[in-house]
């Protein structure tokens, strides 16, 4: 019997707070210091995201990591998160060589505001009778554009009940939908299901990190987890995305040439530049149709003490693209 199911595709994470670093600054820094991805399926790829949220008046620099197993990989957003801002450290956990409960995470150093060891811990229970290959739905690079993109994974299930199904799959967003749909069921019991995600036109720029959740008929039912990705890239891009400016006295002056470029393959006109605080002033150097623009960045420190947050909007003459933006960050502080 063939049986399909299509929704769009969910994002999901809980986690709870467990470490070797026990600071009171600590706490409110990493709100969230372990995760339990609970029941997964061999070789999927699953991944969460922590959060590393800088409520002190330092900037805090990650200084290094390690893996506590081979089999989880890690990516820093920032090493260097200024006060008031935030990034995130995402660990991907690959289960293909494991079965049953799996503990396994990172160690983070940091060596500003001080030295000290924060643990992130990630565990799972790996069900030995379902097997996804490959580990995610992942898009790769791809463009938006009016035919959407799709990626495909299958999940095989070996675990002898003939009526062994997927009933659901719980969504929250709109970005990816998902479609699941049985394909065989085999002489020595193997169940295939073809599960396909295809990404929708209106999915904005930049690294999707999301999450499709299927729900089996086991008893009790049982929720398996598959990471979603994509890196949607735009026709223009800005270098850097993010720019820190250090540390300012009240009212000081600071000029940054040169430093930032919007690039295209094609020329194209940059037609508005703004900025979402009055205290920054992007200037574009070369006005007219190339495909490499300079901007340069004034910033007049506001007298509060204190994080300056601020973004420039970028808009150009090219058709149905959107905006870039630029994050610009500093510390407002008297001389000391």
């Amino acid at each position: 019997m063939r049986r399909s199911l299509v929704v769009s595709v969910l994002w999901l994470g809980v986690a709870t707070g467990l470490a070797r670093a026990d600071s009171d600054w600590l706490t409110t820094v990493f709100p969230e210091r372990a995760h339990d991805f609970g029941v997964v399926a061999r070789g999927s790829q699953v991944r969460h995201s922590f959060p590393v949220v800088n409520r002190t008046n330092f900037d805090i620099r990650i200084a290094d990591k390690r893996t506590k197993c081979g089999c989880t990989d890690v990516r820093i957003g920032a090493a260097v998160i200024p006060p008031g801002t935030q990034t995130t450290v995402e660990a991907t956990l690959n289960t293909t060589n494991f079965q049953g409960y799996k503990a396994s995470g990172l160690t983070l150093i940091l060596d500003r505001p001080e030295f000290v060891e924060v643990d992130l811990n990630l565990t799972c229970f790996i069900r030995g009778d379902i097997v996804m290959n490959p580990g995610q739905l992942d898009f790769g690079a791809v463009r938006r554009s009016a035919r959407p993109p799709s990626t495909s994974l299958t999940l095989t299930y070996a675990g002898g009940r003939s009526d062994w199904e997927i009933t659901q799959m719980k969504t929250q967003t709109a970005k990816v939908k998902a479609e699941a749909k049985e394909q065989s069921r085999t002489a020595d019991g193997q169940i295939h299901w073809l599960i396909t995600a295809t990404l929708q036109p209106a999915t904005t720029y930049g690294y999707l990190r999301d999450e499709l959740t299927l729900v089996t008929n086991d008893n009790p039912p049982q929720a398996i987890p598959i990471s979603v990705v994509a890196n949607v890239q735009g026709a223009v891009s800005v270098s850097p995305s993010i720019l820190n400016l250090g540390r300012l006295r009240p009212g000081q002056t600071i000029s940054k040439p040169n430093v930032v470029h919007v690039r295209s393959a094609a020329p194209f006109a940059v037609t508005k530049l703004s900025a979402s605080r009055p205290e920054l002033e992007p200037v574009e150097l070369r006005p007219g149709s190339l495909p490499d623009h300079t901007l340069n960045l004034t910033l007049k420190a506001p007298e509060t003490a204190g994080p300056y947050h601020a973004l420039v909007t970028i808009e150009t003459d090219l058709k149905d693209e959107a905006p870039v933006q630029l994050k610009v960050f500093a510390t407002v502080a008297p001389a000391p």
